[in-house]
């Protein structure tokens, strides 16, 4: 049914702002010294949480064919490696509900990932875009609104991005400057 209907360009820059960033706050994520899911004995993700990527129509318009790879039975998540999703992941994947996410490290990428879930509040009907039925319905107007919002919510997390990368090579050249035998003003003894 979703490959015969026709969306609007909005809908697809929309999708393709989304995807960005998606990968964007995985990224983040990925970069947390420690982790927590990659150790989890008792893994949030079931299939009643990933469900929604499949009956929400905005959702299953991001995942396009992918939807066809949906497990009835696990969802998108595979034990040992996690989810199979990059993109198209139910937004309450971004939520980190864990306590064992509550660091300081950590606060930006909960803030954006909020922000991520409101800049799809009241996009029809006083309704999120995950509950729309038919998204083909959004007025092209609320469409610009919300890409406008999406963009500036992907350029806020590549802002935090970088700064966490920055903030990880200087904690790496300073631990390379600490056990390297050359200090600055100093000669290496002789052995």
């Amino acid at each position: 049914m979703m490959a015969s209907r026709v969306f609007s360009e909005e809908l697809h820059q929309i999708r393709e702002v989304h995807i960005e960033t998606e990968s964007i706050l995985q990224s983040l994520a990925a970069l947390l010294n420690d982790v927590p899911c990659a150790s989890c004995a008792n893994v949030c993700c079931k299939e009643v949480l990933c469900r929604e990527s499949i009956e929400s129509d905005f959702l299953r318009f991001v995942l396009g064919a992918r939807v066809d790879d949906y497990s009835l039975s696990d969802g998108w998540y595979v034990p040992g490696s996690g989810c199979r999703l990059s993109y198209g992941r139910p937004l309450v994947c971004y939520e980190y509900f864990c306590e064992r996410f509550d660091t300081q490290a950590v606060d930006s990428l909960k803030q954006l990932s909020r922000a991520f879930k409101k800049v799809y509040c009241n996009v029809f009907a006083g309704q999120h875009i995950l509950v729309v039925d038919d998204i083909s319905r959004i007025s092209k107007n609320k469409l610009r609104i919300v890409l406008g919002r999406l963009e500036g919510l992907r350029d806020q997390a590549n802002r935090a991005l970088r700064e966490a990368l920055l903030g990880q090579l200087a904690k790496r050249s300073s631990r390379s400057e600490v056990d390297s035998p050359y200090v600055a003003g100093t000669v290496p003894s002789q052995a």
